[in-house]
């Protein structure tokens, strides 16, 4: 019943289909709500919207086993959206750990797996690995692969491993859809980590708290989301990390881009460990020189060591780096005029980074006392783009475009 309606939902153009699309959608966004907030969010008579919320119910897509809070009289009835008919797989393509979930429509992980990856592997035949696990997975559940309503997977670092040009990326992603259609009878839906993360994190936690969402992650790459009154449009892969590009100093050092200045060379891991490389040469102390024998050795690992010891050297270039961070984040923030910013990614959960970062653009912005923009840290979760990556599937049914 609910693949079927959720068919109905992408392809039918009929008017009574499309409001209950648009019932269905603000009750999975913001349940459970009440019968009036949905009228007035959907403009819909409230005559109107009991009808329709009364189908969605005897279809069973919807519940009302939720109370709200009494005003003085009965409790009033609170719509949620019956998660329990409903499967979604998450993958988040790696290779160093791919993570695998399983979950139902409210994002909630049923089951988990992480696939460590000891050597390169093609995108082609990390699938087959990952797909196999998805059937263990489901036969766990005793679910199969035709009972899920789709499988999202971000496969941006895939294609940056492989060093793959921008405008090859159209081209290969087609040939990994189709090879991953010919093996799989579900709905297929491949996307960026950083559209799928930010889409998890404002369902999961900012929903009903921002209008104006921008979401930033900071590591190997840079890279940004932004979601508009609940409205997701997310970039094209090839454009994931455009947000990196950002130019911070236009007479400053030259980007693999082309460009000078730009915010990859200040804030991300690479740019961390060339700075501290540099530091090193000049002969400036640093614990990392007891941790290794030789220059080459030094890594991400071993700068991360570092950094828990207080290395001084280390925590300079970790501040440097989210200085220009914030920096640019305020930029984004006085074009886009987001209400929250979560910051993600590697680096953020770093000794005084995020501080650093938040302090950065809370100075920027200080100038504009009425731009009230709240600051967070990304939740500390290694599965959020898996979970978006699955989350997605299902806004894809209900999406308007």
């Amino acid at each position: 019943m609910l693949h079927t309606l959720l068919n109905e939902f992408r392809t039918s153009k009929n008017s009574k289909t499309q409001k209950l699309k648009v019932l269905y959608r603000l009750i999975l966004n913001h349940g459970p709500i009440r019968a009036e907030t949905l009228a007035s969010l959907a403009s819909m008579k409230p005559a109107t919207c009991a009808r329709l919320l009364d189908e969605l119910s005897k279809c069973q897509l919807i519940s009302t086993s939720e109370l709200g809070e009494s005003t003085g009289g009965r409790k009033p009835i609170l719509y949620s959206i019956n998660p329990a008919d409903g499967y979604l797989v998450g993958i988040e393509m790696s290779d160093i750990y791919s993570t695998i979930v399983l979950q139902n429509l409210k994002l909630d992980i049923l089951g988990m797996v992480k696939v460590k990856y000891e050597h390169l592997e093609t995108a082609e035949n990390m699938l087959d690995h990952l797909l196999n696990k998805v059937n263990t997975l489901l036969e766990e559940h005793h679910l199969k692969l035709e009972s899920l309503l789709g499988i999202g997977i971000a496969i941006d670092h895939i294609l940056e491993r492989d060093k793959l040009p921008y405008h090859q990326y159209s081209a290969r992603i087609q040939e990994l859809y189709r090879y991953i259609t010919d093996k799989v009878p579900c709905f297929v839906l491949l996307g960026s980590g950083i559209s799928f993360a930010a889409f998890a994190e404002y369902r999961l936690r900012y929903t009903s708290d921002s209008k104006r969402f921008l979401f930033t992650t900071c590591d190997t790459d840079i890279r940004s989301c932004t979601i508009i009154n609940n409205h997701y449009a997310p970039a094209p892969i090839s454009t994931a990390q455009a947000f990196g590009h950002t130019t911070i100093d236009i007479n400053g050092q030259r980007c693999e881009c082309g460009s000078f200045g730009c915010l990859k060379q200040y804030s991300s891991l690479s740019a961390i460990k060339t700075r501290i490389i540099k530091q090193l040469r000049l002969g400036k102390p640093s614990v990392i020189n007891e941790l290794v024998n030789h220059e080459s050795e030094i890594n991400y690992h071993i700068i991360f060591k570092a950094l828990t010891l207080n290395d001084a050297l280390c925590l300079e270039a970790l501040e440097e780096a989210a200085y220009y961070y914030g920096i640019a984040i305020a930029n984004a923030v006085l074009i886009t005029q987001a209400d929250v910013v979560v910051c993600g990614g590697t680096l953020t959960p770093k000794n005084h980074f995020f501080a650093v970062t938040k302090k950065s653009i809370e100075d920027k912005l200080s100038i504009f006392p009425h731009i009230k923009t709240r600051i967070y840290p990304a939740n500390d979760s290694y599965e959020i783009v898996a979970q978006g990556a699955g989350g997605m599937v299902i806004q894809n049914y209900l999406s308007d475009y």
